[in-house]
């Protein structure tokens, strides 16, 4: 084996060590920096954590009452919120997508369900649709968005197209040698 002894755990601490002991809750080290406002100072009582319900009578603010933020004019005050305009995006750039998908998911799906049709009608509208939706985007790019996803749409669109036409060509071809075998074989 080896010759080195087993580990055991140490019995006795090292000297000078001394465990760390947690102060409880609440507690404060005697060396540790506190948070005391300085001397002759007013005590600010802290903002309320909720907004308070108007009543029957009116609420003011007490004349020492600091703001809960430097530089706002009141504890009471609320900062403006401003909106943000986001325009919607172009519907026809939803529709061009999803029709270039449509036609991607028919050629993958022709060797087996023979829906080739779907990809020849699909894959057209999906570039007209594309082409349509950048057009009006980059015309009017405050009132619309989805130039990417008319892209997108665009360019599905042109994949789905060539290989619809490459499928059927492949279709045709597969045809004409059949036929040509059974006429070769007749004659």
């Amino acid at each position: 084996m080896s010759d080195q002894p087993p580990l055991t755990p140490p019995s006795q601490p090292s000297p000078g060590f001394e465990p760390y002991q947690a102060p409880a809750y609440g507690d404060v080290a005697p060396d540790a920096p506190t948070q005391q406002a300085p001397a002759g100072s007013t005590p600010v009582p802290p903002a309320p954590p909720y907004p308070v319900a108007p009543g029957p009578y009116p609420v003011t603010p007490a004349p020492h009452a600091a703001a809960p933020y430097p530089g706002s004019p009141s504890p009471y005050q609320v900062a403006p919120q401003y909106i943000r305009h986001v325009a919607p995006t172009h519907p026809m750039a939803t529709t061009s997508l999803v029709l270039g998908i449509s036609g991607l998911v028919g050629l993958l799906l022709t060797p087996v369900f023979f829906v080739t049709f779907l990809a020849v009608l699909c894959s057209p509208f999906a570039i007209w649709t594309g082409l349509r939706a950048r057009r009006e985007i980059r015309a009017n790019p405050q009132a619309f968005t989805g130039e990417g996803l008319a892209t997108g749409g665009f360019v599905t669109g042109i994949i789905g197209l060539v290989l619809a036409v490459l499928g059927l060509l492949a279709i045709l071809a597969i045809a004409g040698l059949f036929i040509a075998a059974l006429s070769s074989a007749n004659g």
